[in-house]
């Protein structure tokens, strides 16, 4: 068998191959490789969230988050809704400063504006047939132990007030409001509207919370008509008599229309 030319001819070396499989800068053999990656990445697609952010931005918010942060720390309070001095509360009174006592009626006036003139109205008169007025009402001008027992644990069903019979449900306000607080509403309506009675102290208060103990549930006209008579710590003695005397008028009144 023969064999053709072609056969015999030697393999060319590699500077000496076909032109279009060479670099035509160096005349070296293509890479496979080396081809597709321009390719590749030429055809990419972009993408969203691949770019640092900027110093400045995160510089920027940065600040911005603290400002917000101390701003809400400063002048919100503690998210009281009584409260009009927020520094105060924040910080606390300045060292060496006298320690002045803001005057309980000015107190009680603001947090009854807040708990209860949705109701008693600011004009202390309440609303006809639902809820009883404070201004003249036998229960404000009467007992503090029986009035102390109404805002801490609150009342229910029918009472009497001035001749008229309301039948409704007063909230209690012990869980929310501390004994300052009480005593400064309770301190406020027995001395406004014309009315004219001793004002309650927070000791007072505090006396009748801890002879309640952990009764939750609201008092009856009947069961606080029923109370024996105590002697509230901190009071003078024209005070209690007052008190006793007009208890026994806020029996004899609440019997006729209950």
């Amino acid at each position: 068998m023969s064999l053709s030319d072609q056969d015999l001819m030697p393999e060319p070396e590699p500077n000496e191959m076909d032109p279009s499989k060479q670099r035509r800068e160096t005349g070296e053999p293509f890479n496979v490789q080396d081809l597709h990656a321009p390719i590749i990445r030429e055809q990419a697609e972009p993408r969203d969230g691949f770019e640092p952010v900027p110093p400045w931005m995160s510089i920027f918010y940065g600040i911005l988050l603290f400002w917000g942060g101390a701003y809400m720390a400063l002048y919100s309070g503690g998210f009281r809704p009584d409260v009009y001095n927020e520094k105060a509360i924040y910080f606390g009174k300045p060292p060496g400063g006298a320690d002045e006592k803001a005057d309980p009626i000015a107190v009680g006036r603001r947090l009854y504006t807040v708990n209860c003139a949705a109701c008693h109205q600011a004009s202390g008169q309440g609303a006809a047939g639902k809820f009883p007025p404070l201004a003249g009402s036998e229960w404000v001008l009467g007992s503090p132990s029986v009035l102390g027992r109404i805002l801490l644990n609150g009342l229910q069903g029918p009472v009497s007030v001035k001749g008229e019979t309301y039948n409704g449900n007063m909230p209690a306000f012990g869980g929310r409001l501390k004994d300052d607080e009480i005593a400064s509403i309770l301190s406020f309506i027995r001395q406004e509207w014309g009315n004219s009675a001793p004002a309650i102290t927070p000791e007072q208060i505090a006396f009748i919370r801890d002879a309640v103990g952990s009764r939750s549930d609201p008092w009856s006209a009947d069961a606080l008509q029923s109370l024996p008579a105590e002697e509230l710590p901190g009071g003078d003695a024209a005070a209690k008599e007052e008190n006793s005397s007009t208890e026994g008028s806020t029996k004899k009144e609440s019997s006729g229309g209950t």
